[in-house]
Protein backbone atom coordinates (compact mmCIF):
# COMPACT_ATOMS: atom_id res chain seq x y z
CA UNK A 1 0.00 0.00 0.00
CA UNK A 2 1.86 3.60 -0.46
CA UNK A 3 3.30 5.55 1.62
CA UNK A 4 0.99 8.97 1.69
CA UNK A 5 3.22 11.26 2.37
CA UNK A 6 5.69 10.37 0.73
CA UNK A 7 3.18 10.36 -2.11
CA UNK A 8 2.10 13.86 -1.38
CA UNK A 9 5.21 15.46 -0.50
CA UNK A 10 7.56 13.27 -3.20
CA UNK A 11 10.40 11.20 -1.64
CA UNK A 12 12.87 13.28 -2.94
CA UNK A 13 11.71 16.59 -1.52
CA UNK A 14 10.83 14.84 2.05
CA UNK A 15 15.17 13.83 1.92
CA UNK A 16 15.92 17.23 0.41
CA UNK A 17 14.33 19.23 3.22
CA UNK A 18 15.75 16.78 5.87
CA UNK A 19 19.39 17.21 4.33
CA UNK A 20 18.55 21.04 3.82
CA UNK A 21 17.50 21.27 7.86
CA UNK A 22 20.61 19.21 9.19
CA UNK A 23 23.17 21.70 7.01
CA UNK A 24 20.73 24.94 8.09
CA UNK A 25 21.19 23.93 12.09
CA UNK A 26 25.21 23.27 11.57
CA UNK A 27 25.12 26.58 10.22
CA UNK A 28 25.04 26.42 6.91
CA UNK A 29 22.79 29.25 4.72
CA UNK A 30 21.16 32.60 5.81
CA UNK A 31 17.19 32.04 5.81
CA UNK A 32 15.07 29.60 5.59
CA UNK A 33 11.20 30.37 5.07
CA UNK A 34 7.85 28.15 6.13
CA UNK A 35 4.54 29.46 4.41
CA UNK A 36 2.16 27.71 7.30
CA UNK A 37 -1.68 27.65 6.19
CA UNK A 38 -4.37 26.18 8.62
CA UNK A 39 -6.86 25.26 5.68
CA UNK A 40 -8.11 22.26 8.36
CA UNK A 41 -7.64 23.64 11.76
CA UNK A 42 -7.49 20.50 14.05
CA UNK A 43 -5.22 22.16 16.75
CA UNK A 44 -6.32 22.74 20.59
CA UNK A 45 -9.34 20.25 19.56
CA UNK A 46 -10.29 18.34 22.98
CA UNK A 47 -11.91 15.54 20.43
CA UNK A 48 -9.76 12.45 19.38
CA UNK A 49 -11.92 12.05 16.07
CA UNK A 50 -11.84 15.41 14.71
CA UNK A 51 -7.96 16.17 15.23
CA UNK A 52 -7.61 12.48 13.72
CA UNK A 53 -10.31 13.30 10.74
CA UNK A 54 -8.53 16.94 9.87
CA UNK A 55 -4.77 15.99 10.53
CA UNK A 56 -4.41 13.87 7.04
CA UNK A 57 -6.30 16.97 4.98
CA UNK A 58 -4.12 19.44 6.60
CA UNK A 59 -0.90 17.31 5.92
CA UNK A 60 -2.02 17.07 2.28
CA UNK A 61 -2.91 20.79 1.86
CA UNK A 62 0.65 21.56 3.38
CA UNK A 63 2.57 19.58 0.77
CA UNK A 64 1.46 21.79 -2.08
CA UNK A 65 3.05 24.92 -0.19
CA UNK A 66 6.51 26.42 -0.91
CA UNK A 67 9.17 26.45 1.63
CA UNK A 68 10.38 24.11 4.03
CA UNK A 69 6.80 22.48 5.82
CA UNK A 70 7.37 19.22 7.63
CA UNK A 71 4.94 16.97 7.69
CA UNK A 72 3.99 16.89 11.35
CA UNK A 73 1.14 16.23 13.81
CA UNK A 74 0.69 19.29 16.24
CA UNK A 75 -0.07 17.82 19.40
CA UNK A 76 -1.67 20.69 20.60
CA UNK A 77 -3.99 20.23 23.85
CA UNK A 78 -3.86 24.10 24.73
CA UNK A 79 -0.67 25.68 26.64
CA UNK A 80 -1.24 23.64 29.71
CA UNK A 81 0.07 19.99 29.31
CA UNK A 82 2.66 20.50 31.50
CA UNK A 83 1.08 21.71 34.51
CA UNK A 84 -1.49 19.49 34.04
CA UNK A 85 1.09 16.45 35.26
CA UNK A 86 0.77 18.11 38.45
CA UNK A 87 -2.84 18.15 39.23
CA UNK A 88 -4.30 20.74 37.50
CA UNK A 89 -7.97 21.74 35.82
CA UNK A 90 -8.18 22.02 31.81
CA UNK A 91 -11.06 24.46 31.19
CA UNK A 92 -12.29 25.78 27.90
CA UNK A 93 -13.13 29.81 28.10
CA UNK A 94 -16.59 30.66 26.67
CA UNK A 95 -14.21 32.40 24.02
CA UNK A 96 -12.84 29.11 22.76
CA UNK A 97 -9.64 29.52 24.99
CA UNK A 98 -8.01 26.60 27.06
CA UNK A 99 -6.91 27.41 30.19
CA UNK A 100 -5.97 25.80 33.15
CA UNK A 101 -6.92 26.10 37.30
CA UNK A 102 -3.91 26.23 39.63
CA UNK A 103 -3.62 23.21 41.83
CA UNK A 104 -1.93 24.62 44.73
CA UNK A 105 -1.76 28.30 46.09
CA UNK A 106 1.57 28.65 47.67
CA UNK A 107 5.00 26.66 47.75
CA UNK A 108 4.50 24.89 50.29
CA UNK A 109 1.30 23.01 48.76
CA UNK A 110 2.97 22.44 45.67
CA UNK A 111 6.03 20.85 47.55
CA UNK A 112 3.01 18.46 49.18
CA UNK A 113 2.21 17.48 44.96
CA UNK A 114 2.83 14.11 43.45
CA UNK A 115 2.58 14.29 40.06
CA UNK A 116 1.32 11.80 37.19
CA UNK A 117 3.84 9.77 35.57
CA UNK A 118 5.14 10.87 32.25
CA UNK A 119 3.23 7.64 30.81
CA UNK A 120 -0.23 8.22 32.67
CA UNK A 121 -2.58 7.32 30.58
CA UNK A 122 -4.52 10.20 30.89
CA UNK A 123 -1.96 12.51 30.31
CA UNK A 124 -1.11 14.69 27.37
CA UNK A 125 1.86 12.81 26.56
CA UNK A 126 0.35 9.40 26.16
CA UNK A 127 -2.54 11.12 24.08
CA UNK A 128 0.07 12.66 21.46
CA UNK A 129 1.54 9.45 21.34
CA UNK A 130 -2.00 7.63 20.28
CA UNK A 131 -2.80 10.35 17.59
CA UNK A 132 0.70 10.45 15.87
CA UNK A 133 0.56 6.25 16.16
CA UNK A 134 -2.28 6.01 14.42
CA UNK A 135 -2.54 8.59 12.15
CA UNK A 136 1.02 6.90 10.88
CA UNK A 137 -0.82 3.73 10.70
CA UNK A 138 -3.47 5.15 8.69
CA UNK A 139 -1.02 7.20 6.20
CA UNK A 140 0.82 4.01 5.95
CA UNK A 141 4.13 5.86 6.66
CA UNK A 142 7.37 6.41 8.30
CA UNK A 143 7.71 9.97 7.80
CA UNK A 144 5.53 11.53 9.97
CA UNK A 145 6.80 13.57 12.91
CA UNK A 146 5.58 14.58 16.03
CA UNK A 147 5.42 18.70 17.83
CA UNK A 148 5.29 17.87 21.30
CA UNK A 149 2.31 18.89 23.33
CA UNK A 150 2.98 22.37 24.48
CA UNK A 151 6.54 22.18 26.10
CA UNK A 152 7.84 24.44 28.53
CA UNK A 153 10.37 25.89 30.64
CA UNK A 154 10.59 25.26 34.13
CA UNK A 155 9.27 28.83 35.73
CA UNK A 156 5.94 28.59 32.87
CA UNK A 157 5.60 25.06 34.57
CA UNK A 158 5.38 26.00 37.94
CA UNK A 159 3.50 29.44 37.71
CA UNK A 160 1.06 27.03 36.57
CA UNK A 161 1.13 24.48 38.70
CA UNK A 162 0.82 26.67 41.43
CA UNK A 163 -0.81 30.20 41.45
CA UNK A 164 1.58 32.73 39.59
CA UNK A 165 1.92 35.81 41.81
CA UNK A 166 2.67 33.46 44.69
CA UNK A 167 5.49 31.89 43.06
CA UNK A 168 6.87 34.91 41.99
CA UNK A 169 6.68 36.45 45.51
CA UNK A 170 8.36 33.15 46.81
CA UNK A 171 11.24 33.51 44.63
CA UNK A 172 12.14 37.10 46.65
CA UNK A 173 10.88 35.64 50.07
CA UNK A 174 10.99 32.12 50.28
CA UNK A 175 14.36 31.34 47.30
CA UNK A 176 15.44 27.99 49.06
CA UNK A 177 11.65 26.31 48.49
CA UNK A 178 11.49 27.52 45.29
CA UNK A 179 14.45 26.17 43.90
CA UNK A 180 13.17 23.05 45.28
CA UNK A 181 10.16 23.37 43.87
CA UNK A 182 11.71 24.27 40.42
CA UNK A 183 13.95 21.68 40.67
CA UNK A 184 11.05 18.67 41.36
CA UNK A 185 9.85 20.46 38.02
CA UNK A 186 12.91 20.76 35.81
CA UNK A 187 12.82 16.84 36.73
CA UNK A 188 9.19 15.75 35.56
CA UNK A 189 10.15 17.87 32.26
CA UNK A 190 13.18 16.11 31.25
CA UNK A 191 11.45 12.66 31.74
CA UNK A 192 8.46 14.08 29.66
CA UNK A 193 10.96 15.25 27.10
CA UNK A 194 12.75 11.86 27.12
CA UNK A 195 9.92 9.69 26.97
CA UNK A 196 8.39 11.15 23.87
CA UNK A 197 11.27 10.92 22.08
CA UNK A 198 11.95 7.36 23.13
CA UNK A 199 8.39 6.20 22.02
CA UNK A 200 8.54 7.98 18.67
CA UNK A 201 12.50 6.35 17.92
CA UNK A 202 13.62 10.44 18.07
CA UNK A 203 10.91 11.52 15.40
CA UNK A 204 10.12 14.83 17.22
CA UNK A 205 10.83 17.70 15.81
CA UNK A 206 10.07 20.61 17.73
CA UNK A 207 7.49 22.18 20.11
CA UNK A 208 3.80 23.30 18.98
CA UNK A 209 4.84 26.60 18.21
CA UNK A 210 7.03 27.95 16.55
CA UNK A 211 6.75 25.98 12.77
CA UNK A 212 10.51 25.49 12.83
CA UNK A 213 11.75 22.37 11.93
CA UNK A 214 13.84 21.04 14.77
CA UNK A 215 14.97 17.54 15.08
CA UNK A 216 15.60 15.23 18.22
CA UNK A 217 19.00 14.63 17.49
CA UNK A 218 19.77 18.70 17.17
CA UNK A 219 18.00 20.17 20.52
CA UNK A 220 14.86 21.18 22.30
CA UNK A 221 11.91 23.75 21.71
CA UNK A 222 10.58 25.75 24.23
CA UNK A 223 8.46 28.43 25.83
CA UNK A 224 9.95 31.04 27.97
CA UNK A 225 7.15 33.54 28.50
CA UNK A 226 7.55 34.41 31.97
CA UNK A 227 11.06 35.92 30.98
CA UNK A 228 9.32 39.29 30.86
CA UNK A 229 8.31 39.12 34.72
CA UNK A 230 11.77 38.66 35.54
CA UNK A 231 14.41 40.82 36.58
CA UNK A 232 18.22 39.60 34.90
CA UNK A 233 18.74 38.82 38.16
CA UNK A 234 16.15 36.95 38.90
CA UNK A 235 16.06 35.26 35.80
CA UNK A 236 19.81 33.98 36.45
CA UNK A 237 19.10 32.67 39.84
CA UNK A 238 16.10 30.77 39.00
CA UNK A 239 15.54 30.34 34.99
CA UNK A 240 19.18 29.51 33.95
CA UNK A 241 19.34 26.29 36.35
CA UNK A 242 16.54 24.38 34.41
CA UNK A 243 17.99 26.04 30.80
CA UNK A 244 21.25 24.59 31.76
CA UNK A 245 19.93 21.07 32.75
CA UNK A 246 17.77 21.07 29.65
CA UNK A 247 21.02 21.71 27.65
CA UNK A 248 22.62 19.02 29.05
CA UNK A 249 20.01 16.92 28.05
CA UNK A 250 19.26 17.84 24.90
CA UNK A 251 22.15 19.84 23.48
CA UNK A 252 20.29 23.19 22.10
CA UNK A 253 18.04 25.05 22.76
CA UNK A 254 15.38 26.87 20.85
CA UNK A 255 13.34 29.45 22.68
CA UNK A 256 9.98 31.48 22.25
CA UNK A 257 9.03 34.34 23.91
CA UNK A 258 6.42 36.70 22.80
CA UNK A 259 6.87 39.70 25.34
CA UNK A 260 9.89 41.67 26.44
CA UNK A 261 12.73 39.82 27.61
CA UNK A 262 15.92 42.11 25.45
CA UNK A 263 17.60 42.43 29.02
CA UNK A 264 18.31 38.44 29.22
CA UNK A 265 20.16 38.38 26.19
CA UNK A 266 23.67 38.90 27.74
CA UNK A 267 22.55 35.72 30.05
CA UNK A 268 21.23 33.77 27.38
CA UNK A 269 24.27 33.76 25.25
CA UNK A 270 25.94 32.01 28.21
CA UNK A 271 27.82 29.14 25.97
CA UNK A 272 26.90 26.36 28.38
CA UNK A 273 23.27 26.83 27.38
CA UNK A 274 23.85 26.24 23.60
CA UNK A 275 21.12 28.67 22.92
CA UNK A 276 20.70 28.06 18.85
CA UNK A 277 17.30 29.92 17.79
CA UNK A 278 15.55 32.69 19.67
CA UNK A 279 11.77 33.63 18.41
CA UNK A 280 11.26 37.65 19.55
CA UNK A 281 8.25 39.75 18.53
CA UNK A 282 9.30 43.15 17.15
CA UNK A 283 9.00 45.96 19.17
CA UNK A 284 8.40 44.15 22.46
CA UNK A 285 11.88 42.21 22.25
CA UNK A 286 14.18 43.54 19.33
CA UNK A 287 16.68 42.55 17.25
CA UNK A 288 18.93 45.42 18.57
CA UNK A 289 18.79 43.94 21.98
CA UNK A 290 19.47 40.35 21.01
CA UNK A 291 22.72 41.18 19.85
CA UNK A 292 24.75 39.11 22.03
CA UNK A 293 23.28 36.04 20.15
CA UNK A 294 23.69 37.16 16.99
CA UNK A 295 26.68 34.94 16.24
CA UNK A 296 25.36 32.17 18.09
CA UNK A 297 21.53 31.32 17.38
CA UNK A 298 19.30 31.81 14.33
CA UNK A 299 16.37 34.32 14.85
CA UNK A 300 12.45 33.76 14.75
CA UNK A 301 10.97 37.54 14.38
CA UNK A 302 7.32 38.10 14.56
CA UNK A 303 5.68 41.26 14.97
CA UNK A 304 3.88 41.99 17.57
CA UNK A 305 0.11 42.73 16.45
CA UNK A 306 -0.96 44.81 19.27
CA UNK A 307 1.80 47.63 19.62
CA UNK A 308 2.31 50.19 17.42
CA UNK A 309 5.59 49.86 15.23
CA UNK A 310 6.60 51.11 11.94
CA UNK A 311 6.05 47.89 9.70
CA UNK A 312 2.58 46.95 7.54
CA UNK A 313 2.94 43.48 7.22
CA UNK A 314 5.38 40.60 8.53
CA UNK A 315 6.98 40.85 4.60
CA UNK A 316 8.05 44.45 4.91
CA UNK A 317 9.64 43.12 8.68
CA UNK A 318 11.25 40.19 6.60
CA UNK A 319 12.69 42.22 3.98
CA UNK A 320 13.32 44.75 6.15
CA UNK A 321 15.68 42.50 8.58
CA UNK A 322 17.56 40.87 5.02
CA UNK A 323 18.67 43.88 3.59
CA UNK A 324 19.75 45.95 6.71
CA UNK A 325 21.37 43.29 9.06
CA UNK A 326 25.35 41.56 8.82
CA UNK A 327 25.42 38.56 6.79
CA UNK A 328 25.81 36.56 9.93
CA UNK A 329 22.20 36.99 11.27
CA UNK A 330 20.31 33.74 10.52
CA UNK A 331 17.10 33.51 10.20
CA UNK A 332 13.74 31.17 10.02
CA UNK A 333 11.18 33.03 8.58
CA UNK A 334 6.99 31.64 9.36
CA UNK A 335 4.53 33.51 7.61
CA UNK A 336 0.34 32.37 7.56
CA UNK A 337 -0.66 35.21 4.71
CA UNK A 338 -1.12 33.18 1.06
CA UNK A 339 -0.50 35.86 -1.68
CA UNK A 340 1.50 35.85 -4.73
CA UNK A 341 4.26 38.19 -2.83
CA UNK A 342 4.36 36.13 0.55
CA UNK A 343 4.74 33.12 -2.37
CA UNK A 344 7.91 34.74 -4.06
CA UNK A 345 9.45 35.94 -1.08
CA UNK A 346 9.52 32.12 0.35
CA UNK A 347 10.68 30.65 -2.84
CA UNK A 348 13.13 33.34 -3.54
CA UNK A 349 14.13 32.21 0.73
CA UNK A 350 14.50 28.53 -0.49
CA UNK A 351 16.25 29.23 -3.95
CA UNK A 352 19.06 31.84 -2.37
CA UNK A 353 19.56 32.31 0.79
CA UNK A 354 18.96 28.19 2.39
CA UNK A 355 22.09 25.63 2.06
Amino acid sequence: MPDHIAQWYGAARLQADRDRVQRFWAGEGRALATLMLWPFPYRQSLDDATMLDLAPRQLEALAALPGLTTPCLHADFGTVSMPRYWGGERYQHANGQIHIRPVARTLEEALELTPAPVDDPDQDATRALRLWRTLCDRLETDHLWLRTPDFQGVLNTAGLAMDQQELLMALLLQPDLAHEFLTRVCDLLIAYQRFLRDETGGRVCGNIWPDTFLPAAVGVSLTEDLMPLLSADAFREFALPGLRRYAQAFGGLHLHCCGDFGRHAEALADPHLNVIAVEFHHPLTTLEQLEPLARQAVFVPMLDSWTRHEFRTPLQFFEHLLATTPEHYRYWFILSDDTPETREFVERISGRFAP
